[in-house]
């Protein structure tokens, strides 16, 4: 594939448009959204919501049709530098095939977030080559009491704002799993490291993202090619099934050949999992990757944790366990 579409990096005075692709179920106040977008003022940025941004929605309400508005519209807006998701939850691939093509591809933007939005960031990058960003949204990451952790903040400054390569990235030396607090900060506790599951070197671009979400992309046109990609994955767990459903999805990964293709992967961790249950996953990973031989590094600071990294989907990494390296290597952002 040639060098993927980078969009504009953020540069202070621009303004930022939130959407709300995916169908949330994540019930908040004004307090959360407040928080956030003092966040991201506090960026030397502006915010402006989407028409249907705040709808606190189930399913098709609103329909995918206005979802795909309110981005068509951040989109063809040349005031807009950058669109950040509000939120998780699900159904973002319905918008997939509704999406003008060519006004996208016309207006290359920063478009960040994660969980669900999975679908809408890799449908983007598989049809137009254009980078994507795996990172926090509005009100996972950004509307921490009383303000995100210095880490989240450090990766959208070294990442959106800035057109060199990140580097390597550090571990966080704190990391939480509580869920978020209206008017409290979340206990952190001390971060163990990353963990090398399978060590080895791997060079290539990232592309990755939830992991139940990503593969109900295959067998569609919005399925992006993995060869000699490093692949993340992260998974939420919303009960005691997580692990369950992560085997499925692993399943279905090595069943479809994914894991024939990529480089290297690298896991997230995984909010409120028990030690036994953290060893049961280190276990599932393994078995439905043993026929391969790349690097696997785990328990990464991606995903329903905090803080987040951001990962730009089609931009070359590096992993190498010898040196204990996870770096990425080219600026997401021009």
């Amino acid at each position: 594939m040639n060098n993927p579409i980078k969009p504009p990096r953020l540069k202070p005075g621009d303004t930022v448009g939130i959407a709300s692709p995916a169908a949330s179920f994540f019930s908040f106040t004004n307090n959360w959204l407040s928080r956030a977008q003092a966040a991201i003022e506090n960026l030397s940025l502006k915010v402006q919501l989407a028409n249907n941004a705040l709808h606190q929605r189930e399913h098709l309400n609103p329909a995918p049709e206005l979802r795909v508005d309110d981005l068509h519209d951040l989109f063809a807006d040349p005031d807009i530098k950058a669109i950040f998701c509000l939120s998780g939850g699900a159904g973002t691939n319905a918008l997939l095939p509704l999406l003008d093509w060519d006004l996208i591809a016309r207006s290359p933007k920063i478009l960040m977030g994660y969980s669900a939005n999975t679908a809408l960031l890799l449908g983007i990058y598989a049809r137009l080559n254009m980078v994507t960003f795996h990172g926090p949204t509005l009100l996972n990451g950004l509307s921490e009491f009383p303000k995100p952790l210095s880490y989240t903040l450090e990766s959208i400054k070294d990442v959106l704002f800035t057109p060199t390569a990140p580097g390597p990235l550090e571990v966080p030396e704190t990391w939480t799993d509580d869920a978020p607090s209206e008017n409290s900060p979340r206990k952190m506790k001390n971060n163990s490291g990353w963990h090398w599951l399978k060590g080895g070197k791997a060079q290539g671009p990232l592309i990755g993202g939830n992991l139940h979400t990503l593969p109900i992309l295959a067998s569609t046109p919005f399925w992006p090619s993995f060869y000699d990609k490093i692949l993340y994955l992260e998974e939420a767990n919303m009960g005691n099934t997580v692990l369950m459903y992560a085997e499925e999805a692993l399943a279905q990964c090595q069943q479809i050949g994914l894991f024939r293709e990529i480089s290297g992967l690298i896991i997230g961790k995984i909010n409120n999992l028990s030690q036994d249950q953290e060893e049961l996953l280190q276990s599932l990973i393994g078995y439905y990757t043993a026929a391969f031989d790349f690097p696997i590094l785990t328990q990464v600071d991606i995903g329903h944790t905090s803080p987040q990294m951001i990962l730009p989907n089609g931009i070359q990494a590096t992993l190498d366990s010898e040196q204990n390296l996870f770096s990425i290597d080219e600026a997401a952002v021009v």
